[in-house]
């Protein structure tokens, strides 16, 4: 397990992770981590949503001006990340 360390953080946003460690019954450490893993989770929903959005419009057969680059795009993006 890695190790890393928040360095910068202002008194009021220590607070704030405090206080919401103590509500959700966790360390410190333990609600940082569970912050920083949900707001990647809400990034990656929030892209799918997009792409799902984007194949549902072609499959549609309604394409808007730009939408063939975009899923050109998207499938570009998809071959990359799975080599």
């Amino acid at each position: 397990m890695k190790t890393i360390a928040v360095k910068g953080a202002s008194a009021a946003l220590h607070s704030r992770l405090e206080s919401s460690a103590e509500r959700n019954h966790r360390s410190l450490n333990q609600e940082a981590l569970a912050r920083l893993e949900m707001s990647f989770a809400v990034e990656d929903a929030s892209r799918s949503k997009t792409h799902q959005a984007w194949v549902d419009e072609a499959l549609a057969g309604d394409l808007k001006p730009g939408s063939i680059t975009r899923l050109q795009k998207i499938a570009a993006k998809a071959r990359s990340l799975a080599s």
